[in-house]
C-alpha cells in the first residue's frame, strides 16, 4: 500500500513542488520515497513495505530497458501467475515485488492489460516511448485516484491534499458537488468540492497522450459488472459455492512480508474472512476493540467467534478514545473534501490500534452488497408488496402501519414518515429515499442553490440488468438496488472510509469479501436467496452456520459507529459553534441558516429535535461541520 502522484505536460518539476506532494502522501508510505523525472512528466511514490522489503521493491519501477515506468498503490493478488506468463514470453525480473509485473504487462498488451489484474489498485504508467500516461482504477474503486487536466497537462494523486500542492489547478468549489454532498454525505465520483479536481471511477482507465503540441485525454470504462439472477440456484447449491469461493478469496490475499492480522468484529463476514485465514495458515492473530458505550461495543461476538475459529485475539480498549476537537476535525479534513460517515471515527480507531501490531489487516467489508446485507434489499419488499395495493387501500395501509413498524424497528422514524410516499414512487425515487439522509424537501429548504441536477441521477440505472422477461417487480427493484450500493454508496463512502481510517495509521486493509470471482457469483443471486423476512445474507448466513455458533451466524447486522452525541466533550461543542454559527462563514454561501441553526443549536445544547432523530441530528452536525471545515480551506 502507497502514496502514488505525478503528471505530464508540467515543464517543470521543481524539487520544491515534488518534496510538498511527497510530503502530503507520507502517512501513506512512510518507509520510503521514491521520485523519476523526464522533460515533460514526473512520477511520484511514497512507500509501505509489504511484499519484497528489500531495495529492489522501490518504486517508480520500470520494465527491462527503462521505457515503461510505474508507481502503484494496491496489491495484485494474481500477480505470481502473471509473473510466469511473462516470463515464459522472454520477461525478466529482478524482484518479487507484485508491482513488477506491471510495467512487463503493459509492454506485452498495452492498456487492456487492465483486464488481467485482480486485486486493489490505483496505478500510473508512463510509457516513455510514446510520451503516454495511463491511469487505472480497480473494478470496486477499492483504492482512490484524483486527477486535474488543464491546459495541456494532467496531474493526479491519491489524494486530494497531495493533488492541491501542484500548481494551476482550479479550486473553487463546486456548487453542484456541494448540493450532492448534502444528501448523500459524501462527495460522488467523477465529482469533488472542487471543479478543477475529479475521481476517476471504479472500473475506468484514464489515457493522456500527445498529437502534436496538444495533449489528447481519453477516459474509458474496461469493466462493468452485470447483474444475470439465477433462479435456479437452490440455498443449499449457493451456500455450498460460497464456502469455496471465500476461502479461495481469502487465501489469494494472504501474501504478506510483514506482520498480517483480521479485523473481527464479530460479525458474520468478518467471522468467515478470520476463520478462513486461520484454516490457511495455522496461527492467524485477530483484534477487536472494545467501545466503552455498551450500546455500540460488541466484544462478545468477537470473542466468541475468535475461540471457535482458533485465532490468537486482542481486545484493544478504547478507553483513551475522546473525541476532541482536534481529533475529529484532523479525521475530516484528512479526506481532502466533505465528508460526513460518522463511522470513519471508530475505524479510524481500529486501524491505529491495529497499526501498534500489525501492519496489513483483512477486514469484513464488502460481504453486504452483492448478498443482501443492507436493511433496504428487505424493506423493498414492504415497498413493494403496498404498490400492489388499490391507491386507496394503500394509503390506508401505509398511514397505519406506520407507527408500529417505527417501534418494532422495522423503518427507521424518517422511512415510516414517508411510508404513503414511498409506496407510490418508481424505484429510483424508492432507492433515493433509502439511500439518502435527508428527505428532498428539507434538502430543497437546505441548499440555496435549487436549480442543479436532481440527486435522483444517482440512483437512475446504469448497469446491465439481464433478467427473464417474467422477473417480478421486486427481483427487479432488488438487482437495481444491488447496483445502487456497488456503483454509488460503496466506493464513495465504505471503501473511501476504509482508505481514509488505514492510510491515516500507514495500515493496509484488505478485502477478501470483494474478490472478483466471489462478487460476480453474489450477482447470480435472486433475491429469495438474499432476504428472508427481515434478514439479509442468507447464503453468507448459511456458511457461517457450517463453521460458526448460531449466535454469530443469526446475529443481527449493526453498524461500526460511535455515539457522536456522547462521545464529544464540552470543548467540541463550543467549537462545533463556533465555526457554524459564525458570521463570516462560507457555509452561507451554500446553506441557508435559518434551516441549518436549529440543528446544531439541539446538538449543543443537548436536547431532542422536533423532527429528526437522536442520530439523524448529529450525523447532519457532522455533515455541516465537514463541509464548513472544506470550505475554509478553499
Amino acid at each position: 500500500m502507497c502514496g502514488i502522484a505525478g503528471w505530464i505536460g508540467v515543464r517543470s518539476s521543481s524539487p520544491q513542488i515534488v518534496e510538498r506532494v511527497a510530503r502530503a502522501l507520507r502517512h501513506r508510505g512512510p518507509d520510503a520515497t521514491g521520485v523519476k523525472s523526464w522533460d515533460d512528466a514526473t512520477l511520484i511514490h511514497t512507500r509501505l513495505s509489504i511484499i519484497d522489503l528489500s531495495p529492489t521493491g522501490a518504486q517508480p519501477m520500470a520494465n527491462e530497458d527503462g521505457t515503461i515506468w510505474t508507481v502503484f498503490n494496491g496489491e495484485i493478488y494474481n500477480h505470481r501467475q502473471l509473473r510466469q506468463d511473462l516470463a515464459a514470453r522472454g520477461h525478466r525480473f529482478v524482484s518479487r515485488s507484485d508491482t513488477e509485473v506491471l510495467p512487463h504487462l503493459y509492454e506485452e498488451y498495452g492498456p487492456a492489460m487492465v483486464e488481467k489484474l485482480r486485486g486493489m489498485f490505483a496505478v500510473a504508467i508512463y510509457d516513455t516511448r510514446r510520451r503516454k500516461l495511463l491511469l487505472l482504477r480497480d473494478r470496486f474503486g477499492i483504492k482512490p485516484l484524483f486527477y486535474s487536466a488543464a491546459a495541456n497537462q494532467l496531474m493526479f494523486a491519491s489524494e486530494i491534499h497531495a493533488l492541491r500542492q501542484m500548481p494551476g489547478i482550479d479550486e473553487t468549489p463546486d456548487r453542484q458537488a456541494i448540493f450532492d454532498f448534502a444528501a448523500l454525505f459524501f462527495v460522488p465520483a467523477p465529482q469533488t468540492l472542487y471543479r478543477g479536481i475529479r475521481a476517476l471511477c471504479p472500473g475506468e482507465l484514464l489515457e493522456a497522450e500527445w498529437e502534436g503540441e496538444r495533449l489528447r485525454l481519453t477516459i474509458r470504462r474496461y469493466h462493468r459488472w452485470k447483474l444475470q439472477p439465477n433462479d435456479g440456484l437452490s440455498l443449499a447449491e449457493a451456500t455450498e459455492e460460497a464456502n469455496g469461493l471465500i476461502g479461495q478469496a481469502v487465501g489469494r490475499q494472504l501474501e504478506s512480508d510483514v506482520p498480517l492480522g483480521t479485523l473481527l468484529s464479530g460479525g458474520v463476514d468478518s467471522s468467515l474472512v478470520t476463520l478462513a485465514a486461520q484454516r490457511a495458515t495455522g496461527g492467524v492473530r485477530s483484534f477487536n476493540v472494545r467501545f466503552g458505550d455498551a450500546e455500540y461495543d460488541e466484544t462478545w461476538a468477537a470473542v466468541e467467534a475468535a475461540r471457535c475459529v482458533g485465532s490468537d485475539h486482542t481486545t484493544l480498549e478504547m478507553d483513551s478514545f475522546r473525541g476532541t476537537w482536534d481529533h475529529i476535525t484532523s479525521i475530516l479534513l484528512q479526506a481532502g473534501q466533505p465528508y460526513a460517515d460518522t463511522s470513519v471515527f471508530a475505524a479510524s480507531a481500529v486501524c491505529e490500534f491495529m497499526r501498534q501490531h500489525v501492519k496489513v489487516a483483512l477486514s469484513g467489508d464488502g460481504g453486504d452488497e452483492g448478498f443482501g446485507g443492507y436493511g433496504s434489499f428487505w424493506r423493498i419488499g414492504l415497498i413493494t408488496g403496498l404498490q400492489s395495493l388499490p391507491a386507496g387501500l394503500r394509503t390506508m395501509v401505509a398511514r397505519g402501519l406506520a407507527p408500529g413498524l417505527s417501534r418494532l424497528g422495522v423503518f427507521p422514524s424518517r422511512y415510516c414518515e414517508r411510508l404513503n410516499e414511498l409506496s407510490a414512487t418508481d424505484d429510483a425515487g424508492i432507492l433515493q429515499s433509502l439511500d439518502s439522509w435527508i428527505r428532498p424537501r428539507e434538502h430543497v429548504q437546505l441548499c440555496r442553490d435549487t436549480g442543479l441536477l436532481p440527486i435522483r441521477r444517482w440512483f437512475e440505472p446504469q448497469w446491465e440488468h439481464a433478467l427473464p422477461p417474467n422477473a417480478s417487480r421486486l427481483e427487479r427493484l432488488s438487482a437495481h438496488a444491488t447496483e445502487v450500493k456497488m456503483r454509488l454508496r460503496l466506493p464513495n463512502d465504505y471503501l473511501f472510509k476504509v482508505d481514509l481510517a488505514s492510510m491515516r495509521s500507514s495500515l493496509e486493509v484488505r478485502v477478501p469479501m470483494l474478490d472478483e470471482d466471489l462478487v460476480q457469483f453474489g450477482l447470480t443471486l435472486p433475491h429469495r436467496l438474499k432476504v428472508r423476512r427481515r434478514t439479509g445474507k442468507q447464503v453468507l448466513r448459511g456458511v457461517a452456520r457450517r463453521h460458526l455458533p448460531p449466535r454469530i451466524a443469526d446475529k443481527k447486522k449493526s453498524g461500526f459507529g460511535v455515539p457522536v452525541d456522547r462521545w464529544v466533550d464540552d470543548d467540541f461543542k463550543t467549537g462545533l459553534r463556533e465555526l457554524l454559527l459564525g458570521s463570516d462563514l462560507p457555509l452561507q454561501d451554500y446553506f441557508r441558516r435559518e434551516a441549518y441553526e436549529p440543528v446544531v443549536t439541539a446538538f449543543c445544547e443537548n436536547r431532542p429535535h422536533p423532527a429528526i432523530s437522536r442520530g439523524g441530528l448529529y450525523e447532519r452536525v457532522i455533515m455541516l461541520l465537514s463541509l464548513a471545515l472544506a470550505l475554509r480551506r478553499c
